[in-house]
């Protein structure tokens, strides 16, 4: 190379050489920076070391979850040190004053004013925060999206027979006390939120874990078609969440709460079967998904549909949520489901907690697109009134870890507190686990696919790490290992073993499998299958078919998310881990139903707590300017 971009050299010496070192910069990151640098040679232009340091940063950020690289909080965001023989040596960062004044003179960065004017400069600076261009954009597209649906969508309030249908349709579903829970805060809030959905372009139904979500749900697809049926129409409606196996358990979910409305007489029994028919499918299968990181659907080729609910949005990543609102039609409505307070999505973005805003919901006179359009359902349905696994569930969520502590050492029946050296506990609890595979295998063998899986769902391991002491390879090695010596008719068959619960790894349309499946392999002695699904729709598939698993007698926090089982083991790490957050122990709490054992100690426990996900966004400042 030559002119003034020669300083990148192969041997390091340059600003990102101990940032290569330490493992900061990777071989992704040092790619992009090094066509960057070829570029600018191309036109003749240069660019300061700490313009291309900042390329590298941002790269490697998005690939951590962030959107952005905040340039005020860029110690924190960026992990600037590396081990060397135990030492732990600080990497310098640019004053970050003098950086951005040198990233806005830098051209491989344009202004958030000209930033779609400038697609081939790879950075976009928009105040403090830096972006990869594309992530800019899909930020700006979403923020942008969601004020022109504001704009575009006439409320039906300003047409009065259009709302006297939908109150009509509420009053039916919901019944004369306004739902589950009355005016009590629980049914009120649910009635409010269906309200929403059915008189808004976008609306937002957030609440944690047996707060009446797909109560709330259920009702407003039935009410939506009650209403479609009212002006002589028939409403085309589609259900979507970002794996296969939230859409299984909407799917699961819908279908119990359209048969209390079926049985209660609120609904027909034609409608009935035509809600319970729908099946939920994944977000990329729904926008259509090419397999060449493009999509059938967008702007130019909307959905065909009137009406569009995702649940689990928390798991919805940055680009994903930009490429739905470009392909739901303008005039069609979008609900968004999910607990901000979940683990966010393991590519870029924040979205539901984004979606909420920090004080989202009480500004309703804010110039946010979602102001009034964003509903909290605050009281807990699924545990009975002073449920120690809701109050531990809470206390995690506040950030409290003194009191999480407490309630984990208070001796409640449904929560339990196993530390990693009460060695006695933890013999009890693993001779628990092995006792519960056991009856998987013993099912398996009996070819009752339906008890073996209902028995894989009994107790169930969720670990915050795959390797290292208390993760998931040592749990699933542990737990099979026992299995066979217990099970000694479970070492026969094939590959998988009969008795084995397995969990598909990657999406598989040939055979009609989703990513985070789960299913049992099965003899009854005339051969061998894999039972999967739900309780209520088993399907079989042989094990040879199965192109793509894991073992499912344990599974990682991520894994589980969309999930319930009786009895969650929470398996966390003896060391500490950048995994470690108060949202990934939330959500393998609030994985119960409702018995809970945590596997850690109170280092770790307070460890999680403390820390929340920060991860860098801007898009809560677009969609809720001034709160």
């Amino acid at each position: 190379m030559n002119g003034g971009n020669g300083w990148y050299s192969a041997d390091g010496d340059h600003a990102l050489g101990p940032f290569i070192s330490a493992g900061i910069v990777g071989d992704f990151e040092r790619q992009l920076v090094t066509a960057a640098v070829r570029a600018l040679d191309v036109t003749g232009s240069t660019a300061t070391e700490e313009s291309l340091l900042a390329l590298a940063l941002v790269a490697r950020s998005t690939r951590l979850g962030h959107v952005c690289l905040d340039l005020t909080q860029v110690h924190r965001q960026v992990d600037a040190t590396r081990d060397d023989d135990g030492i732990r040596e600080e990497l310098v960062l640019p004053d970050p004053s003098g950086w951005l004044d040198d990233l806005r003179h830098s051209p491989l960065v344009a202004s958030e004013d000209d930033g779609a004017a400038a697609p081939l400069r790879p950075m976009v600076l928009a105040g403090q925060r830096l972006y990869l261009q594309r992530y800019w954009a899909f930020e700006v597209a979403i923020a942008g999206g969601l004020s022109d649906r504001q704009a575009a969508v006439a409320e039906p309030g300003t047409e009065e027979a259009e709302l006297a249908r939908i109150d009509a349709a509420l009053d039916v579903v919901f019944g004369a006390d306004g739902g589950e829970g009355g005016g009590d805060g629980g049914g009120a809030d649910q009635h409010r939120a269906a309200r929403r959905a059915l008189t808004s372009p976008v609306s937002v139904i957030a609440g944690g874990p047996g707060t009446g979500k797909t109560h709330t749900v259920s009702r407003v697809l039935a009410a939506a078609h009650l209403v479609a049926g009212a002006r002589g129409q028939v409403l085309r409606s589609m259900l979507a969440a970002p794996t296969g196996k939230a859409a299984n358990r909407m799917r699961e979910s819908i279908g119990e709460r359209v048969t209390e409305l079926e049985s209660a007489g609120r609904i027909t029994s034609d409608l009935g079967d035509l809600l319970r028919a729908q099946v939920p499918m994944t977000l990329h299968r729904l926008l259509g998904a090419t397999g060449r990181s493009g999509y059938r659907y967008d702007r130019r080729h909307p959905l065909p549909v009137d009406l569009v609910v995702v649940d689990e949005t928390s798991m919805v990543s940055l680009p994903l949520l930009a490429r739905l609102l470009d392909a739901v039609p303008a005039g069609a409505r979008l609900v968004l489901v999910g607990d901000p307070f979940q683990l966010t999505s393991i590519e870029a973005g924040t979205v539901m907690s984004d979606l909420v805003g920090t004080q989202g919901l009480a500004a309703a006179s804010s110039r946010s697109p979602l102001a009034g359009r964003v509903t909290e359902l605050r009281r807990g349905f699924r545990f009975t009134a002073g449920s120690a696994t809701a109050e531990l569930a809470l206390a995690i969520r506040d950030g409290n870890g003194d009191s999480v502590l407490e309630r984990l050492a208070s001796g409640q029946t449904d929560v339990r507190w196993v530390q990693p050296e009460d060695t006695a506990a933890l013999a009890a609890l693993r001779a628990e686990v092995v006792d519960g595979a056991r009856q998987v295998v013993s099912a398996a063998l009996d070819g009752s696919e339906a008890e073996a899986v209902r028995a894989a769902m009994r107790i169930k391991v969720l670990a915050a790490v795959r390797l290292g002491p208390n993760g998931l390879s040592e749990w699933s090695e542990l737990i099979a290992d026992a299995v066979r010596d217990v099970v000694p008719a479970a070492r026969r068959g094939g590959w998988p073993r009969v008795g084995t619960p397995v969990m598909v790894t990657r999406n598989d349309a040939t055979n009609g499998l989703a990513n985070g499946d789960v299913g049992v392999v099965v003899d009854d002695g005339t051969g061998s299958w894999v039972a999967l699904g739900g309780l209520d729709d088993l399907r079989r598939l042989a094990p040879a078919r199965l192109s793509s698993w894991e073992p499912w007698w344990a599974m990682t926090i991520h894994k589980s998310q969309g999930s319930e089982f009786p009895h969650a083991v929470v398996a966390l790490p003896t060391v500490d881990s950048p995994i470690l957050t108060r949202e990934l122990l939330y959500t393998a709490v609030t994985r119960a139903k409702p018995v809970v054992t945590v596997v850690g100690s109170a280092e770790m426990i307070r460890l999680a707590v403390s820390r929340p996900v920060a991860r860098a966004s801007g898009l809560r400042d677009r969609l809720w300017p001034g709160t």
